[in-house]
């Protein structure tokens, strides 16, 4: 429900105060077509952002809580995501190609048709994580109703 609710928020900015630098405190803003490509915003705090179709590939996000995060159809390609929290995150038809996702929790999350082609995915945890129609690692795409394993 929670999550459904943050991915559904289609209010203006509701966190005008977000500021764009590391260790940002930016949970419950509007980001959506953030072009901001290579930008440094490790060590964040992002909870329920709408940062849908962003471009933010290279960025630094390592470190950062992004439970809840909307990156639909997102360019995050090459994004350090290292260490982050992602929880419940909707990464639907994302770009994560040579993403850094190593020791990165993705419970729960909705990876359904995104690009992992060539993502570092070590210590990953992978629990209830839908890969339905994602393309893995390794090129390969996942098989519908993929959940915690690509198949």
């Amino acid at each position: 429900m929670l999550a459904t609710s943050a991915w559904a928020n289609d209010k203006e900015n509701v966190n005008p105060s977000c500021q764009l630098v590391p260790e940002a405190n930016c949970g419950w803003a509007e980001l959506r077509k953030l072009k901001a490509p290579g930008i440094d915003l490790h060590d964040g705090q992002f909870m329920a952002t709408r940062l849908d179709e962003a471009e933010l590939a290279g960025a630094n996000m390592s470190g950062s809580h992004l439970q809840l995060t909307n990156f639909y159809k997102a360019n995050l390609r090459g994004v350090d995501f290292s260490q982050s929290h992602m929880h419940a995150v909707n990464l639907i038809g994302a770009n994560l190609e040579g993403a850094n996702l190593e020791g990165v929790n993705l419970l729960d999350a909705n990876l359904s048709g995104a690009n992992l082609k060539g993502a570092k995915i070590d210590r990953a945890l992978w629990t209830a994580a839908n890969l339905s129609g994602a393309t893995w690692v390794d090129g390969r795409v996942c098989a519908q109703g993929s959940k915690g394993e690509c198949r």
